[in-house]
């Protein structure tokens, strides 16, 4: 099925509206994978000699190299357009997003309030919301995460979802087969056989990670948790619209309040590069206390371990705890995944932590999954 499904919440864009954003896309495209290799050059020939001359030596770590580049016009630059595209891809979004609101509204209502929804939405406002999270625009997404105008106020989820296909396509993600699904896949060549009968997708933000799961298990009981009203009220409307049912919670993934050993399977989807390394942790304690025996927690995210890094490219990587509100990047990048997961219960010979490939694009997602013993 394609990453993006159509679906009755979708805003439409109109023909110029459609046209700005696709034209920033391919600008953020090019400003990304055509010009930021360059910026290594700048350094070996510009950045790098002049802080040497500065400084008495060559720098020598990604602190030293952020140093020297950020004194480099060419860099400064590049560095410039990287955000303005970043800013513009948004803007362009919210125009249509606001110009739909009123149309949106209406179907956002009428899925709702029908008396034959296939799933339920549960919002909570004593929910603990981390304030690092309350207080940042999390990629420069107007208004965050937890973006809450009102009791009927879904833009944050609207924001997540339009804006996400977006940016995804300019990161060079491909757009026939959503992360679910190639978890989905994983599964099935992990443990055979395996068929969950009751699923928790954990911080699942506008749920299109969610609905799959649905879809795939169509037997299975789905339930989803995140901390923003608004990406719930959105995520609700949008797994009504394409006819699945989820049950959304406004819970925190530390503290779920579900039984133990409610599910067979446990995931989240891009979540961890937005925790704290005690949150990851409490995470994953979470997972091992929810899942009955034999049950499994798969964990993805976006594949940047410093580990595999030298030191240029991870001051190159850094961009984003810098310039695009990632306060928990560098975090996610140098974590113990796989000491998180033995530490939260699991044992170490049931524990898998490597790389996801995308079928239908050359793309490598970053997967921790475990099996309960």
């Amino acid at each position: 099925m394609a990453r993006n499904p159509d679906h009755a919440m979708l805003a439409r864009a109109s023909h110029d509206e459609a046209a700005r954003t696709s034209f920033i896309g391919a600008l953020k495209l090019y400003v990304g994978r055509r010009l930021r290799p360059g910026n290594r050059a700048f350094f070996e020939l510009e950045a790098k000699p002049d802080y040497a001359v500065a400084i008495g030596k060559e720098p020598a770590t990604p602190e030293e190299i952020s140093t020297a580049m950020h004194g480099n016009p060419h860099w400064q630059l590049w560095s410039a357009m990287n955000r303005a595209t970043q800013e513009q891809m948004w803007a362009s979004v919210q125009d249509t997003l606001l110009r739909e609101t009123p149309r949106l509204t209406e179907v956002w209502k009428e899925l709702c309030q029908r008396s034959d929804k296939r799933g339920s939405l549960e919002l909570d406002p004593d929910c603990d919301v981390p304030e690092v999270i309350r207080r940042s625009e999390i990629h420069l997404q107007p208004g965050g995460y937890t973006l809450d105008r009102g009791d009927d106020d879904f833009l944050a989820g609207a924001f997540y979802e339009s804006g996400g296909a977006v940016y995804s396509r300019a990161q060079g993600v491909g757009t026939k087969e959503s992360k679910a699904e190639i978890i989905i896949r994983l599964l099935e060549n992990r443990y055979p056989g395996f068929t969950p009968t009751r699923i928790l997708d954990m911080a699942c933000s506008a749920g299109s990670s969610s609905t799959p799961y649905a879809e795939a298990f169509p037997e299975a009981e789905v339930h989803a948790i995140d901390i923003g009203p608004g990406l719930l009220r959105y995520a609700h409307a949008r797994a009504e619209a394409l006819g699945v049912a989820v049950h959304f919670h406004q819970r925190n993934v530390t503290d779920t309040g579900f039984p133990d050993g409610s599910f067979d399977l446990v995931v989240s989807h891009n979540a961890m590069h937005e925790m704290s390394d005690e949150t990851v942790g409490a995470m994953m304690r979470e997972s091992h206390r929810l899942l009955k025996p034999g049950g499994v927690c798969v964990h993805q995210d976006v594949p940047l371990r410093y580990e595999n890094l030298d030191d240029y490219m991870q001051f190159d990587y850094g961009w984003d705890l810098n310039y695009n509100c990632e306060p928990f990047w560098k975090v996610y990048a140098t974590n113990d995944l796989p000491g998180l997961m033995t530490a939260a219960g699991f044992k170490a010979d049931d524990v898998y932590v490597g790389f996801a490939d995308q079928s239908d694009h050359k793309f490598r997602w970053y997967v921790a999954t475990a099996k309960k013993a």
